[in-house]
């Protein structure tokens, strides 16, 4: 019955002829199931039966044939369900598989993309000095070549520790006080407890190079770019903020929204959903600032906590 039943789908869109065909079959197997059982009955019988052979089989195809008949059809409804419920979860988990593998190539094109954004910046503003000051282009270049270096390090992991981060950001602001050498003051504020938290990969670069870009760029006398981290229970807490001018210097303009911020916030959807906070801010005293709010989880490898944090 469950053979017949792959074999005559009832889903297909010529399915009366199959169903025909059950029902042949049905009333076919019903049949000799109840003459073989009238055979065992009568030899099985103490006394000889009342009735012919012939008379008792029509007894029972008259009596029981219909349930003979519901049961084929029960026993192949359920074949059905187990065969339908398993291409179910076969479905699933390839659905399942194929989200999985569409996020990994969504992220993978976000950081394809952030990469070449900051070198691009950076061999733009290596260019502009080496007519100025070849030594310090020299050192700009030895800066790029650590900071791609660590950058290739982690290719295809999309978190690393905050720690592993903030190496990597300090090796970018090396490159800033290249360029920005009276102009640009840094600080960071970063609880050792948090150090070992995972966040994503490139995600502090950018918006410090968002607000070098749009904060301390513009100013004569220079500004003053503040990294904080620290740890609120289950959560991990980023900022990035500086000292610009702030909302007035983006007058009639939605904020700093270019590739850097655009790309931090489609990461962070895609890692995180809505375990995670995205939002700018304009302090009170001027500025620019983005804080981030991620779900705190600590690597399974502990890092070493560098003596200047």
């Amino acid at each position: 019955m469950l053979e017949l039943g792959s074999r005559w789908p009832l889903d297909e869109p010529r399915a009366w002829k199959n169903a025909l065909g059950h029902v042949l079959v049905a009333l076919a197997t019903g049949a000799a199931h109840l003459f073989v059982a009238l055979l065992i009955i009568r030899s099985v019988a103490p006394e000889p039966a009342p009735r012919s052979l012939l008379q008792g089989y029509r007894f029972f195809v008259g009596a029981y044939l219909e349930f003979e008949f519901l049961l084929y059809f029960a026993i192949l409804g359920a074949g059905y369900l187990v065969h339908y419920y398993t291409r179910y979860r076969t479905n699933t988990l390839r659905t399942a598989q194929l989200e999985a593998q569409l996020a990994q190539a969504h992220l993978d094109a976000l950081r394809v993309q952030l990469q070449p954004h900051f070198l691009f910046n950076t061999l733009h503003a290596i260019s502009a000095l080496m007519d100025e000051d070849l030594e310090q282009a020299r050192r700009m270049l030895v800066c790029l070549g650590d900071l791609l270096r660590m950058t290739l390090e982690t290719q295809g992991t999309h978190e690393v520790t905050l720690q592993q981060e903030l190496e990597c950001t300090e090796l970018y602001l090396d490159i800033e006080r290249v360029r920005f050498p009276e102009q640009l003051e840094v600080d960071l504020l970063v609880d050792p407890e948090a150090l070992e938290a995972l966040v994503p990969s490139l995600i502090l670069q950018p918006l410090v190079e968002n607000s070098i870009r749009y904060g301390v760029a513009p100013l004569e006398d220079g500004g003053k770019v503040t990294v904080s981290a620290r740890r609120e229970e289950g959560s991990l807490v980023l900022k990035v903020m500086d000292n610009g001018a702030g909302r007035t210097a983006r007058e009639g303009k939605e904020g700093r929204t270019g590739v850097g911020i655009a790309n931090v916030r489609a990461r962070l959807t895609e890692l995180y959903g809505r375990a995670q906070d995205f939002h700018v801010f304009y302090p009170e005293s001027g500025g620019f600032g983005v804080q981030i709010t991620l779900p705190f989880r600590v690597s399974p490898t502990p890092q070493p906590v560098p003596a200047a944090l």
